[in-house]
């Protein structure tokens, strides 16, 4: 008789010498004692079924059947029982009393005592299969654990087989892992919808050197929430990762997350705010210098390298920890980018991420920081003569990595504030680059066309700023409102306000040939003027006509205002001094037009028109406001059918 079935023959035989009294007394004092006395098994059964359903109560802790010796698996089972070989192993500990609990396929509980590092062998409640785990409450904590006797496999094999002897049935052995639970607490802020239930992530922290029996990888832990927030669980005394997660809002990470040492940890606020979540890690080059929590990650909704000083479609700033994780939460699904600036590093840009609605997105690929190149960058003078800041823009032009070949779009490019004159840059290794200097709205003043960079280095941008003082009168009265030199649309594009007064202060890069545009929303004033020469050493003085200009615009056939049609006004040589659109009942009015002879042109606006423009010439004068009338040619339909049907023809790119 092998040594299994000599100590199954042990257990059993104990069970028939103890008295059928005694032994239903005992069943009844077990926590499902109901098996025994609905059935009536200690009055009418025979010894051997009494000893089944005692040991099913686990209050033995070992199996026993009947006097018989059958096999656990065969006949003379009791119905409705399956026969399983537990063994509970709690981390870092040993001989450990815990309760484990097992559920069959219907949801039945079963509670079954043990001590850890020992096989029980137990009878389960069918059908099977069943998941067992340390019972909540018992004071420890697992992931459910699938037994499974049909699908299990042993390791076990005999050395030595005489195939004239009956092998005995190896049993497999279920193990059971188990923490040290720990009761947890925390509050949930920041949804729009108290109460439900909260999602916990576990993670790994060490998963390389942790024993695979005790990983808690991906395992979700679901906690109620009262409505107050509030909320209350068990989890595994170890260090571990947490993610917080609840549907329709960004999770909370917490990682390396001690939950050990005490019986109970309040975790204070889970922010979990509505919308989607950009989360992952940037990760440092060999070479890189510094920490990573010196650094920023931006998002936003257009690509890096189309940004200019003000960050265009910036959506949010977020620091970066020192384990190298940032998180953007709260964010609207769509195409996002990201930028990760540094003290001391290159700027690194990864993207395009495409955010689902209330969903998150982590990235598995880190966002790598390189050491590169520093390129100190002094400007003078330090500051602009009127009270802002340099911003310096670095575009590189050529570099043997150079990722695009259109040199229109200038990738990729960095933008620094000046301070004290100075600007740091941190280049992605060799190339050559632009340098331009702007100032705080965006005005160019100079710059440097090609830089090269091939090591640390430094650079000086020398700019010639010319001052320039100035005010803007309308009929000799002070006009309040911008100046706009180089134009609105036009480039280098200097922006000045004018006070109360009409005065108006700044630098400019160039004395000699601007156009500047007056415009005074308040006064309904838009003008031009064309080859200004800063004066020296006294004020530039810009004086509008207090004129008026009223017209309609109409088709020439049916006397129908011509809704939107462009009006221009131009001088003697040819230059415009202002341009309106015509109203929806055809009307324009325009002031402060220079004095003089003006020639009015109207161009209808849409489809199937006319490429003709129809322009009368007038004389302003400052004493009679003029009316004039443009009639303008009627649609051609045909036209219109033709361009409406015509397919759209799309730039190829060269």
């Amino acid at each position: 008789m092998t040594r299994h079935r000599r100590h199954v023959a042990a257990l059993r035989a104990a069970c028939v010498v103890r008295a059928v009294r005694a032994a239903c007394v005992a069943c009844v004092a077990c926590a499902v004692c109901a098996v025994c006395v609905a059935r009536a098994a200690c009055v009418v059964r025979a010894v051997r079924a009494v000893c089944v359903a005692c040991v099913a109560c686990g209050l033995f802790g070992a199996s026993a059947a009947s006097a018989q010796e059958p096999s656990p698996t065969g006949p003379g089972l009791a119905e409705g029982l399956a026969y399983v070989v537990l063994q509970a192993v709690v981390y870092r500990q040993t001989a450990v009393e815990l309760t484990l609990l097992a559920t069959n396929a219907e949801g039945v509980g079963q509670e079954l005592p043990v001590t850890s590092d020992q096989r029980y062998e137990v009878f389960l409640f069918e059908p099977g299969p069943w998941l067992v785990r340390p019972a909540p409450g018992s004071g420890f904590w697992g992931r459910e654990t699938l037994v499974d006797p049909g699908a299990a496999t042993s390791d076990v094999v005999s050395s030595v087989r005489d195939e004239t002897e009956v092998q005995p049935e190896v049993v497999p052995v279920f193990e059971v892992p188990a923490y040290p639970a720990v009761n947890v607490s925390g509050r949930v802020v920041g949804t729009s919808r108290p109460g439900g239930t909260l999602g916990i992530v576990l993670g790994d922290v060490d998963p390389g050197n942790t024993d695979p029996r005790f990983h808690v990888q991906r395992v979700v832990v679901r906690c109620p929430v009262a409505d107050d927030g509030r909320w209350s669980c068990e989890l595994p005394a170890t260090l571990v990762h947490l993610v917080f997660w609840r549907p329709g809002h960004s999770p909370e990470y917490r990682w390396n997350t001690p939950l050990h040492g005490k019986q109970t940890f309040d975790l204070g606020d889970q922010e979990l705010v509505p919308g989607a979540s950009l989360a992952g890690f940037v990760a440092p080059d060999p070479g890189f210098q510094g920490f990573v929590d010196h650094c920023a990650v931006h998002v936003a909704t257009a690509d890096p390298a189309l940004w200019t000083t003000d960050l265009e479609s910036l959506l949010t700033t977020v620091a970066v920890a020192g384990n190298g994780f940032f998180q953007a939460a709260g964010l609207d699904a769509g195409r996002h980018w990201i930028q990760v600036d540094c003290d001391g590093r290159v700027a690194a840009r990864s993207g395009p991420y495409e955010l689902l609605e209330d969903a998150e997105t982590f990235p598995r690929k880190r966002v790598r920081l390189a050491a590169g190149h520093i390129l100190d960058l002094f400007v003078k003078p330090d500051d602009p003569p009127y009270g802002s800041h340099w911003v310096a823009r670095l575009r590189q032009v050529w570099g043997p990595d150079f990722p695009f070949s259109d040199s229109e779009r200038g990738y990729p490019q960095q933008t620094a504030v000046v301070e004290g004159g100075h600007a740091r840059f941190h280049v992605p290794g060799d190339g050559a680059f632009s340098v331009e200097i702007l100032d705080a709205v965006g005005g160019r003043f100079g710059g440097l066309d090609y830089l090269e960079v091939v090591d640390d280095r430094s650079a000086v941008v020398q700019l010639d700023l010319v001052p320039v003082v100035g005010q803007v009168t309308l009929a000799g009265a002070p006009l309040a409102g911008s100046v706009f030199f180089g134009g609105r649309g036009a480039s280098p594009n200097l922006f000045f306000e004018m006070d109360e007064d009409g005065w108006f202060r700044g630098a400019l890069p160039e004395r000699e040939g601007w156009r500047v545009d007056v415009a005074a929303p308040a006064h309904d004033v838009v003008q031009s003027f064309h080859d200004v020469d800063v004066p020296v050493n006294e004020p530039l003085t810009l004086e509008l006509a207090d004129t008026v200009v009223d017209g309609r615009v109409v088709f020439a056939g049916t006397g129908a205002p011509a809704a939107g049609a462009v009006v221009r006004f131009e001088t003697a040589d040819e230059r415009v001094v202002h341009q309106v659109r015509a109203e929806n009942d055809g009307t324009f009015s325009v002031r402060a037009v220079p004095v003089g002879w003006i020639r009015i042109s109207a161009h209808p606006k849409g489809f199937g028109v006319p490429r003709a423009t129809v322009s009368v010439d007038a004389v302003v004068s400052s004493s009679t406001a003029l009316t004039v009338t443009l009639r303008v040619p009627e649609p051609d339909m045909e036209s219109l059918q033709r361009e409406a049907s015509a397919p759209v023809r799309r730039p190829v790119r060269q």
